[in-house]
């Protein structure tokens, strides 16, 4: 069975630029994985991949992948966030956060890709978490029609610290390997729907979809 992964969306305060905020991530990755339980660790420069943005366009996302379930290494990291253990600039009260925790619904592992396309949703009210999860299996693989997709991961979310906006209810993670730039990106997904390849079923707007490029921090 695949790791879990423990998927975190940060927002640094407009006064801090990304130079200083990536300074002070790459530390504090480091001193995450010293936890038990966190294995391993990558972090992206994100942009919204959908006109429908966010109300607070999160600036990076880390995945941390758990050997074993998240809530214990969580735990941890909490308590030491909160006991002073750990590194934390005089800005940190002000950065947006949202968390999740991912249990896999892919049989392949997580290998962090250099350039990915993340997509959190949530299912209409009219269908069951498993329907949509059903749903989402083929259309996953549809997508994976479309010029430059190449792999998908998917999770079953659980928030953590939850996004008080759009998505703060998502329980869908869909991570693409991609490949291209992102308006070709959006292109090849508009030409696979319009070809039939991709269903695009009429109940989708009822869902909750946010998208972004994912681009790995050095």
């Amino acid at each position: 069975m695949p790791n879990p992964v423990h998927i975190v969306l940060t927002a640094p305060p407009s006064s801090v630029g990304d130079e200083e905020y990536s300074a002070w991530y790459d530390q504090h990755v480091v001193e995450v994985l010293e936890i038990p339980g966190f294995v391993a660790a990558r972090r992206y420069w994100l942009d919204p991949a959908s006109p429908d943005r966010p109300p607070v366009e999160y600036r990076y996302a880390a995945f941390y992948l758990c050997d074993g379930t998240p809530e214990e290494p969580v735990a941890e990291l909490v308590r030491r966030l909160g006991s002073a253990q750990m590194t934390l600039p005089e800005w940190f009260g002000d950065v947006q956060v949202a968390t999740f925790d991912g249990r896999p619904l892919e049989d392949e592992e997580l290998e962090p890709p250099d350039h990915g396309y993340l997509v959190l949703s949530h299912a209409p009210r009219r269908f069951t978490t498993e329907e949509y999860f059903g749903w989402y299996y083929a259309h996953a693989r549809e997508n994976l029609t479309s010029e430059g997709f190449d792999t998908v991961w998917r999770y079953a979310l659980t928030p953590g610290t939850p996004d008080p906006g759009a998505f703060g209810d998502a329980t869908h993670a869909a991570f693409y390997e991609v490949h291209g730039e992102l308006p070709a990106l959006r292109s090849a997904l508009a030409d696979s729907a319009q070809a039939r390849r991709v269903d695009i079923p009429d109940w989708m707007p009822e869902g909750g979809f946010v998208s972004w490029d994912c681009l790995a921090a050095p």
